[in-house]
């Protein structure tokens, strides 16, 4: 995702009066945007995020885990263009906007030139760090080898020493700019143009690049990921605690000693493995009959590589014993929960069955009611009697603004009906001072479309009553009875109604099938003991 944001600084423990001055903060400044104004101008004008300073609020590219939950549930959920409402983090409540969706673009792997122009340098050293990158460019295309020329001008001098190399990285993992002039690169060995970033000038060149894991291969990384999850972390680790009581849990003190002194930052980082020769015998730790051998351990802590951040051996041996106990304590407790439980064992029992009814009635009920367009087709032809219009006339409701001119309506609608222009000649025979007193309504009607068409029985001719006190005439000319709907508009209604009929037809096979016997004796002592409970 491409995202943009705005952050409204407010701590989790301000009070409520602050929270809510924050949250109507935040409201007006997502209207302005509403409203058209530019999203970047905003947030240079009020963001309390420092790095709007640098970024005018826009944070690249970014994937899965590298922003806090509450942000990221909002962020994945927004269409492009889309401006989210205020969302609570523990830093405040930010506005976000997500500019661009596109698939995860992998890691890559890049070397780098830089010559630094620092924050507010001057712009005689800003045009001299030009030409330099310019001059190192020129020396480049001319042949000479890119590590040379890292060590010799880069000012990156971490990365300088080993030919401008940088770690692995991903979206979101480094500044945008960069990220995306590193992901634009079509084969190693490329290099880009002179590139401008916030830090100086930059070219940066290719080394290697690797599609996004497939799921095996990133499980134990998204694995420790969702352990790092605070709101996870913290009911997982009560659970777990739980459990290692409930199972008398015992640690290998001595075994996990020796791991801690065995451990080096290779082994952290995942670029060594422990001496299977050297491993003590034994296990790190048992519970409930099950252990974790030093052998299990090792691999274990092998196959994850440098998911924790840590160059303290003692930490980082101890987190890896948390996570593998709660993997494997959790895989115990889920096998044994029939045995442990009978409720749950009834429960899966009814799960199993339901998906099993459920499955069967698909096949016999659901699915078969949309792909069965004959049978549907013949359903209606039996059943189109139960899907009618409604009812309805036609007409024309003559209303008299006088009260006791019942006798001049009556009058002049027998005078002037069935004659041209019958309606014209009314309306002028009750022009009062200029105005017509005289009402005439043309329509079509239901029932329930008007009270007046629906005081009278529908019967063609004319219809005298009062409504409000007035006199009125109601026309009825054309009556138009129920008829069946066309299948076309009922079709969608119709399935319910047919699938209604093809589980009574399937239950009825079956009783045909499995007749089904009573015990009466049986029956009526259940009867007996329900009516006396």
């Amino acid at each position: 995702i491409n995202g943009w944001h705005i952050l409204v600084a407010i701590p989790p423990e301000s009070s409520p009066a602050d929270t809510l001055k924050a949250w109507k903060k935040a409201k007006n400044i997502r209207e302005r945007i509403i409203q058209g104004e530019s999203f970047e101008q905003v947030a240079r004008s009020s963001s309390d995020d420092p790095s709007v300073k640098i970024n005018g609020g826009n944070l690249g590219y970014f994937t899965a885990f590298q922003m806090i939950m509450p942000f990221e549930d909002v962020a994945y959920g927004l269409k492009k263009g889309e401006i989210s409402e205020p969302v609570r983090t523990p830093y405040g409540y930010h506005i976000i906007m997500v500019a661009g969706k596109r698939p995860s673009s992998g890691k890559i792997k890049v070397a780098h030139i830089m010559i630094a122009v620092p924050p507010g340098a001057s712009d005689k050293a800003a045009e001299a760090a030009k030409d330099t990158i310019w001059m190192v460019y020129r020396k480049l295309v001319a042949g000479a080898p890119f590590a040379d020329l890292a060590a010799k001008y880069s000012d990156h001098r971490e990365s300088a020493s080993k030919g401008g190399e940088l770690n692995w990285f991903g979206a979101g993992e480094i500044i945008s700019d960069f990220a995306e002039a590193s992901f634009k690169l079509k084969n190693n060995g490329d290099f880009t143009l002179p590139l401008k970033t916030v830090y100086g000038w930059h070219i940066i060149k290719r080394i290697d690049r690797k599609p996004p894991g497939t799921y095996e291969e990133m499980k134990p990384w998204l694995e420790g990921k969702i352990n790092e999850s605070y709101l996870n972390s913290i009911s997982r680790k009560s659970f777990v605690e739980k459990l290692k009581k409930e199972y008398k849990y015992s640690l290998n003190s001595a075994n996990v000693a020796w791991f801690i002194a065995n451990t080096d930052t290779l082994v952290i980082r995942g670029m060594a493995k422990y001496d299977r020769n050297m491993l003590p015998q034994g296990a790190i730790y048992t519970f409930a009959g099950q252990q974790l051998s030093t052998r299990e351990f090792a691999a274990f802590i092998e196959k994850r590589g440098s998911i924790i951040s840590t160059n303290d051996p003692s930490i980082f041996i101890n987190r890896s014993i948390e996570a593998c106990l709660a993997d494997q304590i959790t895989k115990y407790e889920n096998s044994i929960l029939e045995k442990k439980y009978p409720d749950f064992r009834y429960l899966m029992n009814e799960f199993h069955d339901g998906i099993l009814l459920f499955d069967i009635s698909g096949k016999k009920v659901w699915n078969k009611s949309q792909d069965d367009s004959t049978g549907l087709r013949k359903y209606y032809e039996d059943n189109k009697a139960k899907y009618l219009t409604k009812e309805s006339i036609e007409g024309k409701i003559y209303t008299l603004k006088i009260k006791d001119g019942k006798k001049n309506l009556q009058a002049a609608y027998t005078k002037y009906s069935g004659k041209p222009d019958c309606d014209l000649k009314m309306l002028s025979k009750f022009i009062v001072k200029g105005d017509t007193l005289l009402k005439i309504k043309s329509g079509s009607w239901h029932k329930g479309d008007n009270s007046i068409a629906d005081s009278v029985k529908w019967e063609p001719g004319v219809h005298e009553i009062f409504s409000g006190g007035l006199p009125v005439l109601l026309v009825i000319t054309v009556i138009h009875p129920a008829q069946p709907l066309p299948f076309a508009d009922v079709q969608s209604e119709m399935i319910s109604g047919y699938q209604d009929y093809l589980e009574k037809s399937w239950i009825a096979q079956l009783k045909e099938k499995y007749p089904v016997k009573i015990d009466k004796s049986v029956f009526e002592e259940i009867r007996k003991k329900l009516a006396n409970e």
